[in-house]
Order: structure tokens, then C-alpha cells, then sequence
């Protein structure tokens, strides 16, 4: 049964039919005939994130404007960037349908992947009434990719912000286990902060942040989980590789005062070895 329905989707594929549930697909409903029309007031919000990127604002920054202005998502939950970027990369805004982007893989079930050429797929031009026009959904495509460049991030999401600073990927938080990422803050202050509290809120994760100054001279050569230690009344940093804290194992050195209240760095321990039985 399970092939044959294949075999079904892949023969409507071959004559241009489109499957796609609008409930979950901002700016467009069904017709009668099951043909795409425009759903005017989800696509003044479409064009709204099209033209504020454009303009020079970031996904997560249209996400937080869009839950300001007490816009929900089509399923009704918060915007987050990642749901930005992907009206941003929908080619349906501007009137096409890509057919077969994903794909079921054999002996797979509720598992799909993104089609790489593993299976043939379809472009359709001009299939249905555009949202925003060819020309500027092209333009944001281009801005996209100049952002990613200019940044160092690769398309893998896995790669994002790797390589974009020396510590980048490096530093850990201790709460979520996510990355922590470089920010301009407060008066042009570099830190550091947790990717989780960035993207989410403190609901998600309380986060930790750290100054960059606090990390110039540290070896860091290896992934790193940055805890805050209050000593004394004062904070201080505890740096654990990541490998150990796996483990359970506790970096017991803190950061050090000294005369003028300021703070000096630990000096990284020699690894120990632990074996896993």
C-alpha cells in the first residue's frame, strides 16, 4: 500500500498537480476546484517580512516585531527565525511550486529529508497568484546568501556560527547544552550569550552571558561549558571542556580577585582521562 501511494504521488507530480495543505501555509487558502487563492490578510504579513528584510531587519527581529504586534503564526504559536527564514526561502510567494523538495527515504516511515536529487522533482512557473513579486523575492534570496557569506555561515545548520569569531561553537552553556553566541549589548559591550535564551526567552533557558573581555587570554581549545560561581558575594566563571562535564567531572577552579576587584582568568587544568564502563 505503501508503494502504491507512492506511485500515486509521483504520477500527479508528473502532470503538475499540486498537494499542499493551506492550514498549515500562511497566505493562501483553497478554492473550490482546489486551486491556491490568496488569503489577503495572512499575505499583508508575508509582505510585511519580505519588505522588512529587505530593509535591512534580521528573522529573529521580524519574529519578536510579529509577536509586539500580536500577530500569531497559521498554527498560532509564536514566530521564532527559523519560521521567518522559511517563508523568506518559499518559492509559493512569488506564484511557483517546487514539487517533491522532500522526500520519504525506503523503510523510513514519518521520517522526510531534504531532496538533494535522490528523487526527481518538478518546478512549476507562474502556478497560482504571487504574494510578492519575482523580482523581490529573487532580491531577498540574494541578501540571504550575502548575509550568509558575509558571516561565515554554511547552509548546514549544523554549521551556523562556527566559524564566524575564534570562540564561536567553542563556548557551552551549562543549562541547555546549546552554543553561545557573540552580542553586541548595553553601550556597544561585547558578550557572549546562550543561543537558547536568544532565540526563545528565559522560559526556554535563563542562559548564561559573559563578558568577551572576560575570556582574552584563555586557552580555549576545545568545547568549553562556562558556569557562573558566586564566591564571596561576587561572581566568578568556572570553565569545564565539555567532554568532562559530560561526564560529570567539575572544572573546581574559579576565575581569581585580585587587589583592585577585577577578575583574572583560570588557568585550564591538564585533561584527565576517564574511561567509560
Amino acid at each position: 500500500m505503501n508503494e502504491n501511494n507512492k506511485w500515486s504521488i509521483r504520477k500527479k507530480f508528473e502532470r503538475g498537480e499540486v498537494m499542499i495543505t493551506t492550514s498549515r501555509f500562511l497566505g493562501y487558502d483553497k478554492n473550490e476546484y482546489g486551486d491556491l487563492i490568496v488569503n489577503r490578510k495572512e499575505a499583508e504579513i508575508v509582505s510585511l517580512t519580505f519588505d522588512l528584510y529587505l530593509m535591512n531587519v534580521g528573522s529573529s527581529r521580524i519574529g519578536e516585531l510579529l509577536d509586539y504586534l500580536g500577530v500569531k503564526t497559521v498554527t498560532g504559536t509564536t514566530w521564532e527565525s527559523g519560521t521567518i527564514n522559511g517563508v523568506l526561502c518559499n518559492e509559493k510567494y512569488k506564484g511557483d511550486f517546487h514539487l517533491q523538495k522532500y522526500y520519504t527515504p525506503e523503510n523510513k516511515r514519518n521520517h522526510t529529508r531534504k531532496n538533494n536529487g535522490e528523487v526527481q522533482s518538478y518546478y512549476i512557473s507562474e502556478n497560482h497568484e504571487p504574494i510578492v513579486s519575482p523580482e523581490v523575492w529573487e532580491k531577498v534570496q540574494e541578501v540571504r546568501e550575502q548575509r550568509k557569506r558575509d558571516r561565515n555561515i554554511g547552509q548546514d545548520s549544523t554549521m551556523k556560527f562556527k566559524n564566524r569569531y575564534p570562540l564561536s561553537g567553542m563556548l557551552i552553556c551549562p543549562y541547555c547544552g546549546k552554543t553561545l553566541r557573540r552580542r553586541q549589548v548595553y553601550k556597544k559591550k561585547i558578550q557572549w550569550l546562550c543561543s537558547t535564551y536568544i532565540e526563545k526567552g528565559v522560559k526556554a533557558c535563563k542562559g548564561i552571558r559573559i563578558d568577551d573581555v572576560e575570556l582574552q587570554g584563555l586557552n580555549i581549545t576545545e568545547q568549553t561549558v562556562i558556569e557562573e560561581v558566586v564566591k564571596n558575594g561576587k561572581k566568578h566563571y568556572c570553565y569545564t571542556s565539555k567532554a568532562d562535564f559530560d561526564c560529570g567531572i567539575r572544572n573546581s577552579t574559579v576565575s581569581a580577585e585580585i587587589e583592585d576587584g577585577s577578575v583574572l582568568p583560570s588557568v585550564n587544568r591538564p585533561r584527565r582521562t576517564v574511561i567509560k564502563l
